[in-house]
């Protein structure tokens, strides 16, 4: 008789002798922890949120925040988010002594970074909303009551060369003397605009900026009017005040 048991006998034993296979051996209950403990030293615990930040990690970002925040104070040049100065520069250089500011160039620059969109390139403005500062007599007239519009703004009705205008103009204090001075110089003497008037003096754009340093209200014609009387396109600086007219490079 063969020792050997039919293929069934040897998958379901009649004694109960574990079968030949590796889950006859496998399950026991040493056997089992052993594992268990293995994989346990093995596998960490699982977890519901993510694993802290190290802390030597967070120190360098505070320290790269530190020294980024830095590096903008001093090599920043004064940027200011709202326009563009061409005065500053971003390298810090040897003082030299007073810069000689082209005027009209950054007149140019601040006209079309402010006042461009309203009054158009051409200065011609926009029929019935926006008033033309090109061949307009408000333009030519006392620079006084100019700087006053620039600095604290416009609203109401306005008229301009005889046309009726009524919206509102914002105020544009942000900008420092020596750009207001640069912007009107530029409308009321460039020959692209037309206009046949005097350039504004820095000094004066100061003077009028700290008498009405309180103010926060837009101006009205009216208001205007009785300070520098009607608009009329004609003004002069008083006498003795004239500026000195360049020389000719030509003569």
């Amino acid at each position: 008789m063969s020792d050997k048991l039919p293929q069934d006998k040897k998958q379901y034993p009649p004694t109960g002798e574990p079968r030949e296979t590796f889950e006859g051996h496998g399950f026991d209950d040493d056997r089992l922890q052993r594992v268990h403990a293995q994989l346990m030293r093995e596998k960490e615990e699982p977890s519901e949120s993510f694993s802290p930040t190290p802390l030597f990690l967070v120190f360098v970002f505070m320290i790269l925040a530190f020294w980024a925040g830095v590096y903008m104070v001093w090599y920043g040049g004064e940027f200011s988010a709202f326009h563009y100065d061409e005065t500053k520069s971003a390298v810090v250089a040897e003082d030299t002594g007073p810069r000689e500011i082209d005027m009209m160039a950054l007149g140019r620059r601040v006209y079309a970074q402010n006042c461009q969109v309203c009054h158009q390139a051409s200065g011609d403005g926009q029929r019935g909303v926006y008033p033309p500062v090109a061949r307009a007599d408000w333009v030519q007239d006392n620079p006084e009551r100019l700087i006053k519009v620039v600095l604290h703004g416009l609203e109401g009705r306005v008229e301009v060369n005889g046309n009726a205008y009524n919206n509102a103009m914002q105020a544009f204090g942000r900008l420092n003397d020596q750009q207001v001075a640069a912007v009107l110089t530029y409308i009321r003497t460039d020959p692209d605009f037309g206009n046949d008037s005097y350039p504004v003096r820095e000094e004066l754009v100061a003077e009028v900026r700290s008498e009405y340093d309180g103010r926060r209200n837009a101006w009205t014609q009216p208001e205007l009017e009785d300070i520098h009387g009607p608009v009329t396109g004609e003004w002069s600086p008083p006498e003795g005040e004239e500026p000195e007219e360049e020389p000719d490079p030509a003569s």
